[in-house]
């Protein structure tokens, strides 16, 4: 059974804990800090902000989101996808609610397109957010901290992660933190209306006999 993520303090100056998702937080909260954080990507994929965050709520498993929280207020989230589950599952019945059935089955053969397949020894992030006005403060490395972590303690084999060409600054910091690019995807013209053209596969590969 694995370990779920463990309430850990971030350090003795702040009061921000990384936790499991709970019923006791707003879906909504955690949606829009999810779309401040990458309303470009989505906006070339969904145009209605209303919608894109109406199709993210009916499909989000929360059971694959931890938060960083700070006096009972969300300041950060990570969405995750490992053991064939990823923390949002937009299927093409959600996307008939709102759309034709043929751009339905397009857009849902997209996205299925543009997901990488997850091998059983890895977890992958799919998304990291930060509240805007909580940036700078590291929150965003210590939720990447707390997903190696939550790896090593249920034996998983790695963590994976992407990162487009256009944010030179976070592909840094992962490597800082002992990510290694394993490969780079270009997608061309068919990504440039969501803000880049090609992305870094990143791997954390976790020692054997490490937990």
């Amino acid at each position: 059974m694995e370990t779920l993520i463990k309430e850990e303090s971030l350090n003795n100056d702040l009061n921000i804990k990384i936790i499991q998702y709970n019923e006791g937080f707003q879906k909504s909260e955690v949606l829009r800090i999810f779309y401040e954080a990458f309303e470009q990507k989505i906006t070339a994929f969904i145009k209605s902000k209303e919608k894109a965050i109406s199709i993210y709520e009916k499909s989000l498993n929360t059971d694959r989101i931890i938060l960083a929280v700070e006096d009972k207020k969300i300041t950060g989230m990570a969405g995750l996808h490992y053991d064939d589950k990823n923390f949002t599952d937009i299927n093409y019945d959600t996307l008939k609610r709102y759309y034709s059935p043929l751009k339905s089955f397009f857009m849902y053969w997209g996205l299925r397109l543009m997901t990488p397949k997850v091998q059983k020894e890895t977890v992958r992030i799919d998304s990291i957010a930060v509240d805007k006005s909580c940036r700078g403060r590291g929150i965003g490395t210590k939720l990447i901290e707390a997903v190696i972590e939550f790896a090593r303690q249920n034996s998983y084999g790695q963590v994976l992660l992407e990162v487009v060409d256009t944010n030179p600054k976070a592909k840094v910091l992962y490597e800082r933190m002992g990510f290694k690019v394993k490969k780079k995807v270009n997608f061309y013209f068919l990504t440039r209306s969501a803000g880049f053209s090609s992305e870094y596969i990143m791997v954390y590969d976790i020692p054997v006999n490490s937990k």
